[in-house]
């Protein structure tokens, strides 16, 4: 049984977008909806009407009107056409909330002075870009990438490139230089965009030589590498252009940007999402499900190479105001994004669910301001870690999500009408039909299984860049069960209505026929304080039996001891079965992540099964380079 940890007032929620959009549905389709259950199932059973009925609600501005809403494909997912002749501009939605009150922007950078960006500033330097990519010959269609921190450069140049027409595409800075390559190639860009150094921890990396490098590379360039805040970036922004900002209307499943799969094996996938299906989607998931509303504050700590980056930046289109954190969140002090979301008094926090699980035996004592809710996503956040949330922040609404880059959105979000338990996401999100499938593709209930999603979304791919005959596209989602969304994760829904996510199916442990997720694992031991972190694999021998070795990096200066040893196995036991027991702990230097912050359980259970380095990864894509040389070496002395 979960732990209550939350409950909405009457008042939060009559207040909630959410509230106010079933009180506009009501109305509109003359129907009582008693509960959320209600609402949702409403919403996946008339698609048409819900995705009509959330345009009416946030008054999407069409220039040209749909002919139709919703058009199946006779692939099934791929190619359902949605709002079909309809034209928007996403761009053109942003600066709708363009307002003397407050910022736009709140920027803050490792040991520098706050910036605070006016809607009109913002607006100024979106025209004087939109007048430079004009100039340099863009149109519709093409693509502008950038090798960027996240700062207000990096929103200002996606929104001048959105507001022609133009396809976006970013990496981060920390990703290496044959990363960016192979991302970038894919997509023949024909302006690049570059930060010429970063901070990071209190360092300075140069990117100059590298961003040349890269642009020499790229030969479908029209122009080198502009480097923002380098000369050119300055001639760029002090040109008075006298022209007001101008948006493009584009058709409705126009691509707005390409994002990366991690590219954990095999070439990244160019993942390309709709104009007109973000734009939806993101009111949606903002606004009703993580209740932002305007005039408030929100931030999300992300890199420009994570999809949240891009999910963190529509809320401009509720009006308000992004705040924007750059560098690291422990430096210069332990405490400094904390410390920043006090000063900034920002309403909604968000941040992966890694770093709350490594503050949580920290109290936060300091006086600070209130959030409204807190978010996380990345993995799934564990029971404790809730709870520890909670008795820092009592009055906040714990917002877990769950989704992916596949919709650059959540298909498991928070709720303003529902209360929250520890370890549980609160619903599924209106518009995703979510079901729990066992290996015979039957939908379950009370049981662990496979995250499927049966309807389509506008939010999901219209296409894989360079994908022909929508091949990748087809394997990645489809092959395991055909006509119908496999997304990769185990979960199971709960007595409350909520979810639990016990990880990536594919890395899910098998231990005699019983299915394990990893986060059970991990949510013990993130209770013990020696341990930094951890990663568990399940390793299948020829004679059908098992092994089940737990790796763990140790917190600095503490040795992993015999009776720590025991006391984990002692806690497995007794919270779950002795299936959850592991066959042996092992302490490790470091536990591989991805750049976008993945755990890296597959690649290192391939390794231990014999499979070369360079064939189980991609090493430009780890966060440390040398974070699998454990394995590569234990394989190697093993032999």
């Amino acid at each position: 049984m979960s732990n209550l940890l939350w409950k909405p007032s009457v008042a939060y929620q009559q207040e909630s977008s959410l509230y106010q959009f079933k009180q506009f549905v009501e109305q509109k389709r003359q129907f009582k909806m008693d509960s959320y259950p209600i609402l949702w199932d409403w919403s996946v059973s008339n698609l048409e009407e819900f995705w009509e009925d959330i345009a009416a609600f946030f008054d999407v501005i069409f220039h040209t009107p749909h002919q139709e809403i919703f058009q199946a494909s006779s692939q099934g997912f791929i190619g359902s056409k949605w709002f079909e002749g309809a034209t928007l501009n996403y761009a053109e939605h942003i600066f709708r909330k363009s307002t003397a009150e407050r910022p736009a922007l709140l920027f803050q950078e490792e040991n520098k002075p706050l910036q605070s960006i006016s809607w009109d500033e913002l607006e100024g330097m979106v025209s004087s870009l939109q007048r430079f990519l004009i100039g340099q010959g863009i149109e519709q269609g093409d693509r502008v990438v950038g090798v960027l921190r996240n700062s207000p450069a990096s929103i200002a140049l996606f929104l001048a490139a959105n507001s022609i027409g133009a396809i976006w595409s970013c990496c981060s800075p920390d990703f290496g230089s044959s990363s960016i390559l192979e991302r970038f190639s894919q997509v023949t860009p024909k302006l690049l965009f570059a930060d010429a150094a970063y901070s990071y921890n209190g360092k300075l990396f140069d990117l100059k030589a590298s961003m040349i490098d890269l642009s020499s590379n790229l030969e479908s360039l029209v122009h080198d590498v502009v480097f923002v805040d380098e000369q050119v970036w300055k001639d760029v922004l002090s040109q008075e252009t006298g022209v007001p900002l101008r948006f493009t209307a584009v058709p409705f499943d126009h691509p707005i940007w390409i994002l990366y799969s991690s590219g954990t094996t095999g070439k990244p996938k160019a993942i390309t999402h709709s104009c007109g299906g973000i734009l939806l989607e993101h009111f949606k998931a903002l606004a009703l499900h993580q209740n932002v509303q305007e005039g408030e504050r929100f931030i999300w700590y992300a890199t420009t190479g994570w999809m949240m980056w891009n999910y963190a930046l529509s809320s401009l289109l509720l009006g308000a105001t992004l705040c924007i954190y750059e560098g690291s969140l422990v430096y210069p002090e332990k405490l400094s994004f904390w410390n920043f979301i006090g000063q900034q008094e920002i309403d909604h926090v968000g941040a992966g669910a890694a770093y709350y699980i490594a503050n949580q035996h920290i109290e936060l004592t300091q006086p600070r301001f209130q959030p409204k809710t807190i978010g996380s996503t990345g993995s799934p956040l564990p029971p404790q870690t809730f709870s520890w949330l909670q008795k820092q922040f009592p009055q906040a609404q714990i917002v877990s999500l769950s989704g992916g880059t596949d919709v650059c959105s959540a298909f498991l979000s928070g709720n303003p009408l529902l209360p929250v338990y520890a370890g549980e996401i609160q619903c599924l999100t209106l518009g995703s039909k979510i079901e729990a499938y066992n290996e015979n593709g039957e939908s379950v209930k009370n049981e662990v299984g496979e995250l499927v999603i049966t309807l389509p979304m506008p939010s999901m791919p219209i296409y894989f860049w360079n994908d022909l005959d929508n091949e990748k596209y087809q394997e990645s989602y489809f092959e395991k069960y055909p006509g119908v969304w496999c997304h990769g994760d185990w979960i199971k829904f709960t007595e409350h209505q909520g979810v639990i996510v016990y990880g990536r199916s594919d890395a899910t442990l098998n231990r005699g026929g019983v299915r394990i997720g990893t986060a059970e694992i991990y949510n013990i031991l993130n209770s013990f304080s020696e341990v930094e972190d951890s990663l568990i694999i399940c390793l299948d021998q020829e004679d059908g039996t098992s092994t089940m070795p737990l790796y763990v990096q140790m917190k600095h200066g503490i040795s992993l001891t015999d009776d720590l040893k025991t006391a984990i196995k002692l806690k497995l036991r007794k919270s779950y079965s002795p299936r959850h027991v592991p066959d042996d702990i092992i302490a490790v230097p470091t536990i591989p992540y991805t750049l976008s912050g993945k755990k890296l359980e597959i690649p290192v259970k391939k390794i231990m099964m014999g499979t070369p380095l360079e064939k189980a990864v991609s090493v430009a894509v780890l966060r440390d380079p040398k974070s699998l040389d454990f394995w590569v070496k234990s394989l190697l002395d093993s032999e």
